[in-house]
């Protein structure tokens, strides 16, 4: 009679493998949407600038508002950043076994 326990080696070790792979895929998938999702950032941010200053040539009376509002968009796209990091380290921590660290708790 066979061993149920040999039989169950080579299926446990194909799980294994495949949830390596998985974290793997994840893990790449994750970097380059982040770098994609920064660069398109930097992208708007540049933009911004560019509009900032521009408007600011043709409304000098009032550059602090402008300036508040380039910085308003910036604090947005970073908190868009670390809501998409805190995403990636949620599903990190689930595949590892791990019950996510909630803000504020």
């Amino acid at each position: 009679m066979a061993d149920p326990k040999a039989q169950s080696e080579p299926s446990s070790k194909v799980i294994d493998s495949a949830s390596d792979i998985s974290r793997k895929v994840f893990s790449a998938w994750a970097s380059g949407t982040e770098a994609t999702l920064r660069a398109t950032l930097e992208a708007q941010k540049a933009a911004l600038d560019a509009s900032v200053w521009v408007a600011g040539t043709a409304a000098e009376s009032e550059p602090d508002a402008l300036k508040h509002i380039a910085e308003a968009a910036q604090r947005a796209q970073e908190a868009a950043l670390e809501a998409f990091r805190a995403s990636i380290r949620a599903v990190e921590e689930m595949s590892d076994g791990k019950t996510p660290v909630r803000p504020g708790r």
